[in-house]
């Protein structure tokens, strides 16, 4: 499973490359629905050709959870969560999942992303397969703790779960996404973060 001497110097950052080229090469021909139809094509291409399917049957990993975009599985050795993502929350573009996980690495590097493959989920959807190091919680933050966190980063409140800077919203931060770790730091492992337009 350790891809850091992969041919691909980045899988992220190629992929990422790959899903604006091509919606850059689509312009305004196409509605923005077919972007991610092609961009999905375009990542599988990707993945084909450089060897970069992962199949979950032969690691040694355990299910913890599914959510609303990630089925959680855990490397019982590695000291890793990892995350199958469907792109379900990136909207109609695939770029917007490759931008919040670069903001998140930017915002919150204590707990960052890997991007290390592709893979099919339990229910056949193309996913992203992450890693983020698997973090030993005292128990879930606070929303007081995470929102004095989120001011010392340079944010406001707009509402208890969503909070923006002069570049980011960030929102769903909510207990469960953010733990308390045994070290007394706050990790945000599942928050979602977009651009302010």
């Amino acid at each position: 499973m350790d891809r850091t001497h992969s041919p691909i110097n980045s899988i992220l950052e190629q992929a990422a490359y790959i899903a604006r080229r091509k919606k850059e090469t689509a312009g305004t021909l196409e509605p923005t629905e077919s972007y991610k139809r092609g961009q999905t094509k375009e990542l599988i291409d990707f993945a084909k050709s450089n060897n970069l399917w992962i199949s979950l049957s032969e690691l040694n990993v355990e299910f913890l959870s599914k959510g609303g975009e990630n089925e959680v599985y855990t490397g019982n050795k590695d000291n890793i969560v990892i995350k199958l993502n469907n792109f379900e929350y990136a909207g109609d573009d695939l770029e917007n999942f490759f931008i919040r996980i670069n903001a998140h690495n930017k915002l919150f590097g204590n707990v960052p992303y890997q991007m290390i493959g592709f893979a099919y989920n339990s229910q056949q959807e193309f996913c992203a397969v992450l890693i983020q190091p698997y973090i030993l919680a005292e128990r879930e933050a606070t929303e007081d703790e995470i929102a004095t966190y989120m001011k010392a980063l340079g944010f406001e409140m707009d509402y208890y779960d969503e909070y923006h800077n002069s570049e980011y919203e960030v929102f769903d931060v909510v207990p469960n996404n953010v733990l308390y770790g045994i070290d007394g730091d706050l990790y945000f492992i599942d928050t979602q973060i977009r651009t302010r337009s």
